[in-house]
């Protein structure tokens, strides 16, 4: 039964996109220093979507966002693959895609990379490498929930006003 509170539900939706910041957070510096396996990496980015994707219910269950705002932000583009990866990735099948429910994560030969290659994904007839896929994502949070930020009881986590995302 619980005891009616949990550390998880902390500062509802504000909390997630600071978990969304520090996944990001990860993924870039093992993706910029190669001092992971490849398994991380690939741990991170699918981490990183997941729970990037799931402020979606965050917001929807803990903010006074309409539903129809929510669900006209998740119509965008990289929300759509975001959605795709983070349900690929944790239910393995997809049975309602927002883009391609057989779409490809794959690496991709870059000598320039400390891991000598980068994750891409093909979804649809595009290709999005997956670390700038991450930072359009969580820009796009960002600019879709900035408006929504009333007064300063809720104010955003200090995550949100780090540069680079």
């Amino acid at each position: 039964m619980g005891l009616g509170w949990s550390l998880h539900r902390n500062g509802a939706w504000r909390a997630q996109l600071a978990r969304v910041e520090r996944w990001i957070d990860r993924l870039r510096t093992i993706a910029g220093t190669g001092s992971h396996t490849d398994s991380d990496l690939e741990d991170f980015v699918f981490a990183f979507f997941q729970n990037c994707f799931q402020l979606r219910d965050w917001v929807k269950e803990t903010s006074n966002i309409s539903d129809a705002d929510l669900n006209s932000f998740m119509a965008r583009d990289p929300m759509k693959v975001c959605r795709d990866i983070a349900n690929g990735t944790k239910h393995l099948n997809i049975s309602r895609p927002s883009v391609d429910a057989g779409f490809s994560i794959v690496r991709e030969y870059d000598q320039r990379s400390p891991h000598g290659y980068r994750l891409s994904i093909i979804a649809g007839k595009e290709k999005y490498d997956l670390l700038d896929l991450a930072s359009q994502c969580l820009a796009e949070w960002k600019t879709f929930l900035e408006p929504h930020v009333t007064d300063v009881a809720d104010a955003l986590p200090a995550a949100f006003n780090k540069s680079g995302a």
